[in-house]
């Protein structure tokens, strides 16, 4: 059955955000295999993991109060966001304001917490824009939410702009870098101001299962203060802890093992290689796309391109005909490939050619 899966290692698979853990990810995960953080204090060692990775990842991200935990992904800590924004504005009919390039991660929080989603347009660079949330921001909302590497083109919307917003409207911001948050900080060529050290930001979510290549699951949520966590706390009666502020209850200490191991591994300095790495790889990619004749949605922002053809939908058919994992994305009309750690020049070098071969076929 195993073998019926396709391999990171192969270089095919171009339309993931998450990637093949770094090899110690795998010993660590096996260590603490057993291990449950919804009973902290039967695995004391592994609670003491998860506090030091989110130390480290409020480090990285400016946070010098911010708390947190490791969760099973984007998608619960976008939750756990969410709710907490609901529950301390408490109005009758909550509305949180999203770019219309948000997650759809999304959808499934809104409709599980009742809460209206507006959305904000984007601009040309399919970033959101902060004079329009603005606009849209009225007595019922709880959040505005703004991402820091959007899943389908890698934007990084104007953070800095809504914090002030976030600020002016004394309402909740939060920032989805499950995907940017571990790519971001260690970018040379660039710099989009999007962590704690904006005033406005209350929450970020940040995924080490992805960039961070830490093992499946290892999800991410910080919040700027503890007090935060108030509204997500939940008595346990039975349990060694007499509070939880996870949505999930059974949490695996193997993640946040697994994650600190390759935190430690790496440290900046790793994670600086590997974010260079990739980004050249990427810069090599979208030059020869252009060469070919192909066009770019928007310059790459981040480690993923969106590109055209004459009849994107066709070329992307033949590119899964051999073998080429990739994305269609109908409302841009583009091929979207996202160059992670285990696509190396070899693989990218294979793509281009076999995307010449079919373009003249």
């Amino acid at each position: 059955m195993h073998a019926l899966d396709n391999r990171y290692e192969d270089g095919r698979i171009l339309c993931s955000m998450c990637t093949k853990p770094h090899p110690i990810a795998k010993s660590a995960f096996e260590m603490f295999f057993d291990s449950n953080l919804g009973d902290q204090g039967l695995f004391p060692a592994a609670a003491q993991l998860e506090r030091e990775v989110i130390a480290q990842l409020a480090l990285l991200l400016k946070g010098k109060t911010a708390t947190g935990y490791i969760v099973s992904g984007g998608t619960e800590a976008n939750l756990m966001a969410l709710l907490t924004a609901k529950t301390m504005a408490n109005v009758d009919s909550p509305e949180v304001v999203l770019p219309e390039s948000a997650h759809f991660s999304y959808t499934k929080t809104c409709n599980l917490l009742n809460l209206k989603p507006v959305y904000a347009p984007l601009d040309e660079s399919f970033r959101v824009v902060p004079a329009e949330v603005e606009k849209l921001i009225n007595r019922n909302t709880v959040a505005i939410v703004g991402t820091a590497g959007t899943s389908e083109l890698g934007a990084v919307d104007p953070i800095e702009g809504l914090s002030k917003i976030a600020l002016r409207h004394n309402v909740h911001l939060h920032v989805d870098a499950a995907f940017g948050g571990l790519v971001i900080p260690f970018l040379t060529s660039a710099k989009y101001p999007f962590d704690f050290e904006l005033e406005g930001v209350k929450s970020i979510t940040v995924d080490p299962h992805k960039m961070g290549m830490a093992a499946i699951p290892a999800g991410g949520i910080l919040f700027r203060s503890k007090k935060l966590l108030d509204s997500l706390k939940t008595e346990t009666p039975y349990l060694t802890d007499k509070l939880q502020y996870t949505f999930v209850g059974t949490r695996t200490g193997a993640s946040a093992a697994s994650t600190w191991a390759v935190f430690k591994a790496l440290g900046r300095e790793g994670y600086q290689k590997v974010v260079d790495e990739c980004v050249k790889n990427t810069s090599f990619v979208a030059k020869n796309l252009q060469k070919a004749g192909f066009t770019l949605v928007c310059n790459p922002t981040l480690n993923i391109i969106g590109f055209r053809s004459q009849n994107t939908k066709y070329l992307a058919e033949k590119l899964r005909e051999h073998g080429w994992f990739i994305t269609y994305i109908p409302r841009y009309d583009c091929i979207r490939i996202v160059i992670m750690p285990h696509v190396k020049p070899k693989h990218t070098i294979a793509f281009l050619k076999d995307l010449e071969t079919i373009s003249k076929g």
